[in-house]
């Protein structure tokens, strides 16, 4: 047993609840960090941008995606020069659809698990 402090005092736990509490916290942390990792080992770009890249947009849906897409094809060079040819007006509007599908993605998430949450509840 192990006493682990929580916001309300103290509690016990047995073994195999440390182990797949440690277990799942290296797992949710090594899928976060997936694109820097693919970095690690791809080598195609640097793995510090990577990590920059992983940590300033990494926790969004399209961002983690992009960060792991980018990771794994070390292809910016395109990416950049069909970027920069786009239209001021056709860049804002590419960068206000992401926003609006990770807020969609996001809202449906949270709304529909929360609902799920409040049936177990109730």
């Amino acid at each position: 047993m192990f006493i682990v402090p929580d916001g309300m005092g103290c509690h016990a736990m047995d073994l195999a609840t440390v182990v797949g509490v440690v277990v799942g916290t290296t797992v949710m942390l090594t899928l976060i960090f997936l694109p820097t990792v693919v970095a690690l080992c791809i080598r195609k770009v640097r793995w510090r941008e990577a990590f920059v890249i992983n940590l300033t947009v990494g926790w969004t849906v399209a961002g983690w995606l992009g960060a792991i897409a980018w990771a794994a094809t070390g292809d910016d060079a395109k990416i950049k020069t069909r970027f920069r040819a786009l239209s001021t007006r056709k860049k804002v509007l590419l960068v206000l659809e992401l926003v609006f599908i990770e807020a969609a993605a996001t809202g449906y998430l949270v709304f529909h698990h929360s609902s799920h949450a409040t049936r177990l509840l109730h």
